[in-house]
């Protein structure tokens, strides 16, 4: 009962925004996808906008912007983090409550080259591409693997319920976590599952693999593993105060996230070898996206607009204050540390390593 009463608000707070209406009540609302690809961010916000990552301008297509797809469609809700395939796709879900499609756009062209429907429900996480091989957490629970075509290679229903995390792999294994508690090692070639951990509490994050196959990963009860990739075996939990949402970060020796917990949060370090709590800071907003690693920093943003540096003891290095909320994980580009905020003044904004700004970014 007691995790119940934990994790049920948040889960209810969670349904409520992400089905929210923009413009009609089919429309699902998702954070900001972001990744980097040579030398373009692309930036998941209903339509994929492809952004400079030196100037913060747009890639053009003639004198329009390149975007995905070309123009605004009321149908097309575009919010997970882009795929690139090794042949050059642009693979994405389209999160749309009642259009089921998952998308792939060529980067040149901005033109869509093919859409998988078979999926029953709504699309909410990326996908994994592994060369041409795309794995795509479908909205009904089901794991799909399709070739570069879009054509079914194989699947595997996973959960009753919709996978709300992209895959991830070590080179050998897929791993697919689920809201139902669940983590599942799967062939990439058969899709026979290997093996599965239960752990107690949904999965909102995916997992963070390790150089040596450790996989890190929490619950929205607020427990934080470390599991043996080739085996499923718990290598140390360890509870902490508040629901974990985002993915772990790594250095050589320790393991960062942050926690949400109402309108407050926690960020930790804790030792990777044994999962002890290094040092922990509170924060007066929720911590809901991964943090970010950098040299001899680890960074966290909050709901509330809060960019937090630190070093990798714990000591302030700098901050700064944004408008709008703060719901998706900083990524590191080059020199700069991109941030996207949502409902704020601007999409994107760009600092570097000790924190000045150097461009933002707003869609015209």
């Amino acid at each position: 009962m007691k995790f119940k009463r934990v994790v049920l608000p948040f889960l209810v707070v969670l349904l409520a925004f992400l089905m929210s209406a923009c413009s009609g009540a089919a429309v699902t609302r998702g954070f900001p996808g972001l990744v980097l690809q040579d030398q373009t961010i692309y930036l998941s916000e209903n339509q994929v906008y492809a952004v400079n990552i030196t100037t913060g301008q747009e890639a053009r297509l003639g004198e329009a912007p390149l975007r995905f797809p070309l123009e605004s469609d009321g149908n097309i809700n575009l919010y997970a983090p882009v795929s690139v395939t090794g042949d050059g796709q642009i693979v994405l879900p389209n999160s749309h409550a009642s259009q089921h499609g998952l998308y792939s756009f060529d980067p040149k062209t901005g033109s869509t080259r093919w859409v998988f429907e078979k999926s029953k429900g709504t699309w909410i996480a990326g996908v994994l591409s592994i060369g041409t091989d795309i794995y795509a957490p479908g909205g009904d629970g089901i794991l799909y693997a399709l070739d570069a075509s879009g054509n079914v290679r194989w699947t595997v229903e996973l959960s009753k319920n919709g996978l709300w995390t992209r895959p991830v792999t070590d080179g050998n294994l897929i791993f697919q976590s689920t809201m139902d508690g669940v983590l599942f090692a799967i062939n990439p070639t058969s899709g026979k599952e290997v093996w599965q951990a239960e752990l107690g509490g949904p999965i909102l994050g995916a997992p963070t693999v390790d150089e040596d196959g450790t996989l890190y990963l929490g619950t929205l009860s607020g427990m934080l593993y470390a599991i043996e990739g080739a085996s499923g075996q718990i290598s140390w939990q360890q509870q902490l105060e508040g629901s974990i949402w985002g993915s772990p970060a790594l250095n050589a020796d320790s393991v960062y996230i942050g926690t949400l917990m109402a309108k407050v949060g926690k960020f930790y370090a804790l030792q990777k070898s044994t999962g002890a709590v290094s040092w922990q800071r509170d924060e007066e907003s929720s911590i809901i996206a991964s943090p970010l690693v950098f040299e001899d920093q680890v960074l966290y943003v909050t709901e509330t607009g809060r960019v937090q540096a630190l070093t990798s003891a714990g000591s302030p290095k700098w901050q700064a204050d944004l408008k709008g909320k703060l719901l998706s994980a900083p990524i590191l580009a080059g020199e700069l540390i991109i941030i996207a905020p949502m409902q704020g003044d601007t999409m994107l904004v760009a600092f570097d390593l000790n924190g000045a700004q150097r461009w933002t970014f707003k869609a015209e």
